[in-house]
Formats: C-alpha cells, structure tokens, sequence
C-alpha cells in the first residue's frame, strides 16, 4: 500500500534509474540541417518552408516519443515510479511511495527490458528502412522526394541503491512532483553518464542488493574497473549487467541496436 504523499519527505532505501536516449541530439542536428537544405534546394519560403520545418520538427518529436514510450512502458510493467522526463532522458525510482524490498532487482530488470524493447524496436525500424530504400528506387524514378531513413537510437542506463530523501518538492500554488535526491541519486545519475551506448551499469549497494534477493541475477553481473565521477572523491565500484541473452543473432539488428544511423 502507498505511503500518504507529504511534503515534509522522509528518507526510505530506493533503487534509482536514470535511461537516456543515445543519439537523440545528433539526430536533431541531422534532422534540421536536412529540413535547411531542403529548402534551400526547392526555393520554399514563407509560410511553405515554416511548413516544412514544422514537419521536420514534428518527425523529430515522435522519433524520441517513440523510444520514451518504450522505456516508460517497462518501468510501468515492473511497478516503479516514473519520475520525469529530462529532455531524452527518463528518471525513475523503486521502494517508493508503494513499498518493495526487492526494489534493486525490479529495476534492474526494468532496466534490462527496456533495452530489449529498444533492440526490438530498432530491429523494427531497420526493417522498415530497408522498405524504405526500395521504395525510393521507384520514387525517384517518378520524380518523387525520398522517404529519409528512420533513425536507431540506443540507451545508456545507470543504477542506484541507497538511503534517499523522498517527497513532494514544488509549491502548492505552482508545480509539485514527487521525487527523490540526495547522494544516491546523484550517483546513479552520474552512473548514466558513463554507461555508453546499450549498457546497463549498477552501482555496488545495487549489486548487493540482487545478491541478497537474486543471486541468479547477481550472477550474471559483470564487474567493471572502477570510475571517478563528478561530486564523490573516491572511485566507486561498478558493475555491468548483460541483456542480450536469448535475443535472435541477427547481426544485421545487432548492429542497429548499437549506433546511431541517421544519414
């Protein structure tokens, strides 16, 4: 049962998440230097070339909404808490306001869900560019414009464990959100930000926490050598954990799952 929302806040041990959409950035640089030449090319001005960036824009908007909509559905699907979204990145936390002692490990395989549904859907999105580029064959053929390319995105995730404050923050009479901070989110936060391209990366507390409640999912961990980041003065020990078991070996999809194609 969920704890009653206060804004006082009070301190519970929670696993956090932070999953950040790969690529996202230089598929907007590419999207928009596209829509300039376009119109450059086809002399579109006033309100035909503000039409077209529009378009632009908008395709931009639903390519990230798209893989968003793939990672919420995951942290839903394992009861955690949707925090909010930072540009293409989703913040998400277990333990609270609904109690789970098993928090690390129902975000660890959040976690590794949802990097499945990105590899899934990348697997998707290459097939229908491959449509795609024989489409255009017969487009250019009748003059047409080509269909451009849908861009593979991938995801860096990084985990937390720990003693956090948890709470309303806001004002009544503007915005209010329930969140969390402190320390352990901040490490899992900077966690993200080494994780890569399509990696999982867990901080220790969250590893002793799937010894303690799944061994069978510790196992599978990989140590990684230790890392300095921002705002901890010691190097903190990290752990990778693997998500590609059982997936079909298309190289092909394997391969989209991890870059970026945005030509």
């Amino acid at each position: 049962e969920a704890e009653t929302l206060n804004m006082g806040g009070s301190r519970r041990d929670i696993t956090v998440l932070f999953a950040d959409v790969r690529g996202f950035t230089q598929m907007t640089d590419v999207n928009q230097a596209n829509a300039e030449a376009y119109v450059r090319e086809h002399g579109l001005t006033g309100d035909a070339a503000e039409a077209h960036y529009d378009e632009s824009a908008q395709e931009t908007l639903n390519t990230v909404n798209v893989y968003l909509a793939a990672i919420a559905d995951q942290i839903k699907k394992h009861n955690g808490t949707l925090d909010k979204y930072i540009g293409d990145c989703v913040m998400a936390f277990w333990g609270a306001p609904t109690p789970n002692i098993k928090h690390a490990v129902s975000c660890v395989r959040a976690a590794v869900d949802a990097q499945r549904a990105m590899y899934r859907l990348n697997q998707e999105r290459a097939a229908e560019n491959k449509r795609r580029e024989e489409e255009n064959m017969l487009r250019q053929l009748s003059g047409q414009h080509p269909l451009p390319p849908l861009a593979l995105l991938s995801l860096g995730t990084g985990i937390n464990s720990g003693i956090c404050i948890v709470g309303l923050m806001g004002s009544e009479s503007h915005i209010l959100n329930y969140t969390v901070f402190g320390r352990e989110v901040n490490l899992a936060s900077r966690l993200e930000g080494v994780s890569g391209r399509g990696r999982v990366i867990i901080g220790e507390s969250t590893y002793r926490d799937l010894l303690k409640h799944d061994p069978e999912l510790a196992a599978t961990c990989v140590e990684q050598p230790p890392v300095t980041v921002k705002g901890i003065a010691q190097a903190v020990n990290i752990y990778e954990v693997p998500w590609k078991q059982g997936l079909e070996a298309a190289p092909a999809a394997a391969s989209a799952a991890t870059q970026v194609s945005v030509t």
